[in-house]
């Protein structure tokens, strides 16, 4: 995969895989989101810039989450994308990648810690200001842009904590688990994965059965961090991850839940399937030495059936 060590970049080192075990490495940079950065977040412009790649469904959520905050007029988007040569590099045509000298994700990296170790990952939020990665957290960005934009309070203040609590439960049972199952090298280490992917899709099946979101009637963080999970559910993680007891559309309700964020103004347009199975078959996983690139299923996503009841 390659990292950074000290500030250089190791095509070759690679501290994820322990004894054929996938371990998600904690993020390495300090968030940096004062109350003056939150504010300057909807008024300065030309200033922020989120680094995404549409691959991604960390940098999904951050993405979905400018959308509904409307901060699209201050904050650009600078996507990410291609063969990882050294790691993310710039796609050509966007803003950071016209105006700076960058080429690859890690060099923000180390313009802002040029002693950093650890993998550079997207989504990043940098000011360009101070020349520096405000934070590399896709939950922190995510809530940033929550309080800084003008759509739906994503963090219910009243249920703050359980949303938080649910968020994590779905970070550790499935969104993560998806990768160990995808990324095993032991079959047990497999078998564990995949159980834990659809114990947790069992239970969010039953959570939506008889609401709308996992908290009611408002979206939520929790939301839109599994909604990002579960659209590349059936592209890439039933297939390239081998995540093959069941499919999304086998889940009525799950399915429902993610059509109907899909159908949402402006989130349609924040998927690109092309992307997500470049991304994944291309670049995640030793067990596709060819390149093969999966084709995406006949999925109607705009099917409206279950959505206006």
């Amino acid at each position: 995969m390659g990292m950074l060590i000290n500030g250089e970049w190791h095509a070759d080192a690679d501290r994820s895989m322990i004894d054929g075990t996938y371990r998600r490495e904690a993020s390495a940079l300090t968030t940096s989101l004062n109350a003056e950065i939150l504010q300057a977040l909807a008024h300065d412009r030309d200033r922020f810039y989120l680094i995404a790649s549409a691959s991604c469904p960390w940098s999904h959520g951050a993405v979905i989450a400018l959308v509904l905050g409307q901060l699209g007029e201050t904050i650009g988007i600078q996507w990410a994308g291609g063969p990882r040569i050294e790691g993310y590099g710039l796609k050509p045509q966007g803003p950071l990648a016209e105006s700076l000298p960058f080429q690859h994700l890690h060099q923000f990296y180390t313009a802002t810690d040029p002693d950093y170790t650890g993998r550079a990952t997207v989504p990043v939020l940098w000011d360009a200001k101070q020349g520096k990665v405000l934070s590399n957290a896709s939950e922190d960005i995510i809530a940033a842009f929550d309080t800084a934009g003008q759509g739906p309070d994503l963090l219910l203040p009243d249920q703050c904590e359980a949303i938080k609590a649910l968020t994590k439960s779905i970070f550790d049972g499935l969104s993560n688990a998806v990768y160990r199952a995808g990324k095993a090298e032991r079959q047990e280490e497999y078998d564990d994965a995949v159980d834990s992917v659809f114990r947790t899709m069992d239970l969010l099946e039953h959570r939506l059965a008889d609401q709308i979101f996992l908290f009611g009637d408002s979206l939520t963080q929790a939301d839109i961090r599994l909604f990002a999970t579960l659209v590349r559910f059936d592209t890439v993680y039933a297939t390239h991850f081998r995540c093959t007891r069941k499919r999304l559309v086998d889940y009525p309700n799950l399915w429902r839940f993610t059509r109907r964020i899909y159908q949402m103004p402006g989130i349609a347009e924040t998927v690109d399937f092309d992307e997500i199975r470049y991304g994944y078959y291309v670049n995640d996983g030793s067990h596709n030495p060819h390149n093969i690139i999966g084709q995406q299923p006949q999925i109607d996503w705009y099917d409206r059936e279950g959505l206006d009841a």
